[in-house]
């Protein structure tokens, strides 16, 4: 039986470390300042398996954890570790990678494990649409709705948004993507010609990590639309813009440990199983 740390986080640490338990695992879980006994160099040394959150980390030097913790630094968890170690979390970074490569230590990430970030769409897509209903005045339903790029979260979010009867185009740069959208029914638009069509959305949806939405498509949108970006910080809307034109605009991090945390731990579970067993 593995014994099992999980450090940092957010809510979705909590659940699947009740999951695991539930299912005859051993585990500690290293969430709070509250248990000032805790040491992390024995519980590493008690433990192989070792769950980093989702995100690895947002500054490249601690792991994340909501609330922020001193304690994570990423430098001294990593010269921790032994080749009896395996090690999991959400995009690590690839020099985390490479270490534990060189050391012999198992590393998986989530990220890398197709039916982990295929279940983890929904959660990402139902707390997208969240955020878009809190954040306007208008309904979903019957809107005119944009989605940046038709990746595994562009997809499950158009089947969605659809589902809630919203008319809605897709931009994409690739032309198979394009493709692929048109045969499911959706309106499509090559991403350098949308600006033709800016002022027509009530909503736009960005999943490319990359800046797409920069002054020239922002000063054509419709005054009144909300504008929610999923993408990887920084996420791919000219922020600062957005707020001196007084366009509605969120970029928003870590949806499923927002809104879905238990399904999110328990599609991680899944994949933890299979890559242990």
């Amino acid at each position: 039986m593995h014994n099992v740390l999980l450090l940092g986080g957010d809510s979705r640490q909590i659940f699947l470390s009740r999951i695991l338990a539930e299912n005859g695992f051993k585990t500690t879980i290293h969430h709070n300042h509250e248990d000032s006994s805790f040491s992390m160099e024995e519980a590493i040394k008690n433990h192989h398996t070792i769950l980093c959150p989702i995100p690895f980390t947002r500054d490249k030097i601690s792991l994340f954890s909501d609330p922020p913790m001193s304690d994570l630094g990423i430098g001294n968890i990593l010269n921790l570790l032994t080749p009896g170690h395996t090690l999991f979390g959400g995009s690590i970074p690839a020099y985390v990678k490479e270490y534990a490569k060189t050391n012999s230590i198992a590393c998986f990430d989530y990220m890398d494990m197709e039916d982990v970030t295929i279940k983890n769409t929904i959660a990402t897509a139902e707390g997208a649409m969240a955020e878009a209903i809190k954040l306007s005045p208008c309904c979903l339903h019957k809107s005119k709705c944009l989605i940046t790029g038709f990746g595994r979260c562009g997809k499950t979010l158009a089947l969605k948004l659809k589902g809630l009867d919203a008319l809605v185009t897709i931009a994409d740069r690739n032309d198979t993507q394009l493709a692929y959208a048109d045969s499911m029914g959706f309106d499509t638009i090559p991403l350098y010609d949308m600006n033709s069509s800016m002022e027509s959305y009530d909503f736009i949806f960005n999943t490319i990590p990359a800046l797409i939405f920069e002054k020239k498509l922002i000063f054509s949108m419709n005054p009144e639309v909300t504008v929610i970006d999923i993408a990887s910080a920084p996420g791919g809307v000219d922020f600062e813009y957005c707020r001196q034109q007084n366009i509605r605009a969120k970029l928003c991090l870590g949806l499923p440990g927002i809104y879905s945390p238990q399904t999110s731990a328990e599609i991680l579970f899944e994949g933890i199983v299979k890559k242990l067993s």
